[in-house]
């Protein structure tokens, strides 16, 4: 579609079918930016290595960490069983319930996700598949994030912890329907992987109540699921995944502080709630995935980890930094220098009344973002701002760098087109060369011939001449001059052509030199049959009233064709009596 149809069509397209969808109380600004469109199926390759070559040359993958991470995930460890060969092949491959997309729609989605390295990010993988998605998320986001997938067929849960043990060394840890991958280094972050239906997922409890803030969907879904789905996201995440026959990727942009609308917008705020119910949507790409599965229906609920100090990693910043003062001031003393000396009502201390079992406590009951500061209108967009600045710079400097390789790739084609002109000529001339040799030699061969026959008819011209009729004397003179003819006739024609070289009219030599060889075909066949009712004749003449002692002994006229295909080193001998002369 992109290299058949002109640009400036694509971009009326473009605009033609931008659109706003509201969806009961939820609002999608929807953009249609076909971004990877010419580079799907080309990133096929021999290895892992090659196939993330041709993922970056193509502008699937442009961000270092995200290279990295499929460079460090091999393919091969997540393919379908049976399909080794083509594991690094850009194209879907299934087996059974075992399925696994193209390289090229994963880096597209891994790459509109956003993701922040070495962060405490949480990562929903719904329809989590093989895992490939799972692992390279989890290498991406490092040891202080969280990572849970729903699948909901036993096959491929079996075949997916089984492909992440082989990726990297791993555990399998099994509890009623969840399964953790604990991986056997400090550098890559546990994998939950729960059996349920991920339309089914229950908003208000476990973790989905602070919400995910990246969710990958790896099965199609309709308008009204993705709806749903998008209740998971925490405030400012992000959603990758198929929406019908198109890959969308949908930001909550988090809670608007009522009272802050502009009055232009006032009628369109009106019929919102707030914006924390807002979400922008954008179009990636045209795609083609297999339904996520309806049935059976199954109420799944993702469990949400109980703080305590030994997993406070996984805890957003905020958090830590709150229950570590917590605990911090639980151990102080009671007495504490105070800035001014207050009155025995005064006096309060709040962290010594109350032991460090009882914080302990109280903090297992705080969710990731109990102690995130509410984010109002304008802190979100300034946080967005900068965010917007970032990826443009980045855009800029990706923008200075392509137009320099298309720079170098003009001045390289430049110097390749005048290496090309140069061998043409070249080549030419030896063509040339050669095609003068060949006629050359052609001359002097005809030249020879016809030298060799002269001397054969001078020789039987001075033999006996009182012996030679006067007919056949005349007779013999007449093919001489026949053959002189014929000689000056091909040089003639020789001259024409070389004279038309000259002009450097190639298609009308062609077309003259093939109708001149047409021409000495139909010649020389007249003049075969010449020769031949000739001989015919004089055989038939001096047959009559020769004597049978003294004939002529020579080959039949169809002897005489026959001998005419031998080669022209063999010798050929005629005995003639001079009386027959």
């Amino acid at each position: 579609f992109t290299y058949k149809v002109p640009l400036h069509i694509i971009n009326k397209l473009k605009n033609l079918i931008t659109r706003p969808e509201v969806n009961n109380s939820t609002s999608y600004s929807t953009t249609y930016l076909h971004q990877h469109l010419p580079m799907a199926w080309r990133s096929s390759g021999t290895n892992n290595t090659e196939m993330v070559d041709k993922l970056k040359r193509f502008g699937v993958i442009t961000s270092e960490h995200v290279e990295e991470a499929f460079r460090r995930v091999d393919r091969k460890f997540f393919v379908p069983a049976g399909n080794e060969t083509l594991a690094h092949s850009d194209q879907p491959l299934k087996e059974g319930n075992v399925h696994i997309s193209a390289p090229h729609i994963y880096g597209s989605a891994i790459e509109a996700l956003d993701l922040v390295p070495n962060s405490c990010t949480s990562f929903l993988n719904i329809g989590s598949g093989t895992g490939y998605v799972s692992a390279i998320v989890a290498d991406i986001l490092g040891p202080n994030s969280l990572n849970y997938g729903v699948e909901l067929h036993d096959d491929v849960i079996g075949h997916c912890k089984a492909s992440l043990a082989k990726w990297r060394g791993a555990s399998v840890n099994e509890n009623g329907n969840i399964s953790t991958i604990n991986f056997m280094d400090d550098d890559t972050p546990d994998v939950h992987i729960i059996k349920g239906n991920g339309l089914n997922i229950l908003k208000s409890e476990g973790e989905s109540v602070v919400g995910y803030d990246r969710i990958y969907i790896g099965a199609a879904v309709d308008s009204a699921e993705l709806t749903n789905i998008t209740k998971l996201l925490s405030p400012g995440g992000i959603l990758v995944g198929p929406v019908e026959d198109e890959l969308v990727k949908v930001i909550r942009t988090g809670v608007i502080a009522q009272g802050l609308e502009d009055d232009e917008e006032s009628d369109e705020a009106a019929s919102l709630s707030g914006l924390d119910e807002e979400f922008t949507s954008q179009l990636l790409s045209g795609v083609r995935f297999a339904p996520l599965a309806m049935l059976p229906v199954i109420y799944t609920i993702i469990p949400s980890n109980v703080w305590n100090p030994s997993i406070r990693r996984f805890y957003p910043n905020e958090h830590r930094c709150a229950s570590m003062a917590l605990l911090m001031c639980s151990n102080s003393e009671i007495v504490q220098p105070l800035p001014r000396v207050p009155t025995p009502d005064e006096r309060f201390n709040a962290a010594a009344m109350l032991p460090k079992s009882i914080w302990l406590e109280i903090l297992s009951y705080t969710h990731r973002r109990w102690f995130a500061p509410e984010q109002n209108e304008t802190d979100f967009l300034k946080r967005r701002l900068r965010e917007e600045k970032a990826k443009t710079a980045k855009a800029e400097r990706a923008r200075r760098e392509a137009e320099a390789r298309c720079l170098a790739a003009e001045r390289e084609r430049a110097v390749y087109r005048l290496l090309a002109r140069r061998w043409q000529s070249r080549l030419n001339a030896l063509l040339s060369q050669q095609q003068e040799s060949e006629q050359g030699e052609s001359e002097q061969y005809q030249h020879r011939a016809a030298e060799d026959l002269f001397n054969l008819l001078d020789a039987g011209m001075g033999q006996n001449n009182n012996a030679v009729l006067v007919g056949d004397r005349s007779t013999l003179a007449g093919l001489r001059s026949l053959m002189q003819g014929e000689l000056s006739g091909v040089n003639s024609e020789e001259e024409e052509d070389s004279s038309s070289e000259d002009d450097g009219e190639a298609i009308e030599m062609e077309e003259d030199h093939s109708d001149e060889e047409e021409g000495d075909a139909e010649e020389d066949a007249n003049e075969d049959e010449d020769l031949l009712e000739f001989f015919a004749d004089e055989n038939e003449s001096v047959t009559s009233g020769r004597d049978r002692n003294n004939s002529v002994v020579m080959e039949d006229v169809e002897d005489l064709v026959a001998t005419g295909q031998r080669s022209a080193d063999q010798p050929r001998t005629v005995s003639v009596s001079s009386y027959d002369l």
